[in-house]
């Protein structure tokens, strides 16, 4: 299969909330603390996980629908360009829980509602 490198793929099926997301690398710790001469002590589970972030302006109630579906089951394959490999590159990853603010148009059929400013998550496994 031919990928883009500006859209997401999602179980090797584009992502419709791509390109515009925010990309980035995460250190993993376990219990870091700042002790009390300031100084910061970490217990590093793992360095560079990835991670897709995306702010979704507005959906409908079924495109969120959609969105949820992705959480079940939680791991899914992820195809993307990772600027640190500089490559299109397929991870495990899971779908954050989303926040948004709702505002229902047809109290008869969810699924016509409109979900604004609806943020969330793809993180590595």
């Amino acid at each position: 299969m031919n990928y883009r490198y500006d859209t997401v793929y999602v179980n090797g099926v584009a992502f419709p909330y791509t390109p515009v997301h925010d990309a980035g690398q995460n250190d993993v710790d376990l219990d870091a603390y700042t002790n009390t001469a300031g100084y910061t002590i970490r217990n590093r589970v793992r360095h560079d996980v990835k991670t897709l972030d995306f702010n979704i302006p507005t959906m409908t109630g079924a495109e969120l629908k959609k969105l949820l579906e992705l959480r079940n089951p939680v791991w899914f394959d992820c195809t993307f360009f990772d600027e640190t490999e500089w490559a299109i590159i397929t991870r495990k990853m899971y779908c954050s829980s989303p926040k948004y603010t709702k505002y229902y148009i047809d109290n008869s059929n969810p699924l016509n509602n409109i979900y604004q400013n609806v943020q969330f998550g793809f993180v590595e496994e």
